[in-house]
């Protein structure tokens, strides 16, 4: 059991292509684990020969959660294999050894994961897993409308970078949750290898939003969105529809926002519930005096957290 190095990431992406279907390429686990805007830990599990057996991820990420603000630790990336010493043992052994000091003093009080059905059942019984709670996806065809009239869309700015006025937008939000910094958005988005998010800024009724979509195939997946009062943002939406359209997307999909304005915003462009939920476990400090889910009530996770998985 030990820390990832760099002679291992052809093994790890081997590794996930048997798991997963994907390979975590060796560019992806160097953004991942060495680029990021906070803390990170990586380790293997590996056998005599050097096969890696296992592998289990987790992030430090800023953040403001009720009560408090500082870092929290975001599990990602276990994996086992199921060949030579079986899932469990290596895994077992390897979360444990990943654990065992999370999360440290400062942190919030618990660890937020989206593990599979498999991977929660494994959690519980042996890392203290809690479930949090389950989110419904929200999906839709992009609407078949023209652009709107500039004078009723307000403005909109597209582009792959995020600036300080995206972190502001956040900020007005008043939500907790991982925060949306610059440096964290452009970490996130515009530095990951191997997929493409477009940013949009909208401007509308003396308010400000942002949006984040993913480019996966032909559907576009709302990594963030965050429409702060006031304003109206249906036709800055449309807009974006357009825009989506354009770029050859057919289908958008969203998780449900965390305010009321643009939950009711979504049903009006014809988004509806559809897809698997996805499902959110937690795990809190050890011997903690508190219950983690209940800690972790009101704290909101967006597609982008997800996504980062």
């Amino acid at each position: 059991m030990r820390p990832t190095a760099a002679g291992d990431l052809g093994a790890l992406g081997a590794l996930f292509e048997s798991r997963f279907g994907h390979p975590l390429t060796a560019e992806e686990w160097t953004w991942k684990y060495r680029q990021l805007p906070g803390r990170a830990r990586s380790m293997v599990a590996v056998d005599g020969s050097g096969a890696v057996l296992a592998h289990a991820g987790a992030l430090r990420l800023a953040a403001r959660w009720r009560g408090g603000e500082g870092g929290i630790w975001q599990l990602v990336d276990f994996a086992g294999s199921a060949g030579g010493g079986g899932l469990r043992p290596p895994l077992v052994e390897l979360g444990r050894q990943l654990l065992a000091d999370l999360p440290g003093e400062g942190d919030a009080p618990w660890i937020f994961g989206f593990p599979s059905d498999r991977h929660f059942r494994l959690g519980q019984r042996v890392f203290g897993y809690r479930p949090v709670t389950a989110l419904a996806q929200l999906a839709g065809a992009l609407p078949e409308v023209r652009e709107p009239p500039a004078a009723d869309r307000g403005e909109l700015w597209s582009g792959d970078r995020c600036d300080d006025w995206a972190e502001a937008v956040w900020e007005r939000c008043a939500v907790r949750g991982v925060r949306r910094s610059a440096a964290f958005l452009n970490w996130r988005y515009w530095a990951r290898p191997h997929r493409y998010y477009r940013c949009y800024r909208l401007r509308q009724a003396g308010g400000e939003g942002l949006a984040v979509f993913a480019f996966v195939g032909d559907e576009a997946w709302a990594a963030e969105l965050w429409l702060p009062p006031p304003g109206e943002w249906y036709a800055p939406m449309l807009a974006i529809a357009a825009d989506l359209r354009a770029a050859g997307m057919r289908s958008w999909r969203f998780w449900p926002p965390p305010d009321g304005a643009a939950g009711s915003l979504l049903p009006r462009l014809g988004v509806q519930a559809g897809g698997e939920p996805r499902f959110v476990g937690c795990r809190g400090a050890a011997h903690g005096a508190t219950d983690p889910a209940a800690d972790a009530g009101g704290f909101y996770y967006a597609m982008g957290d997800h996504d980062l998985s």
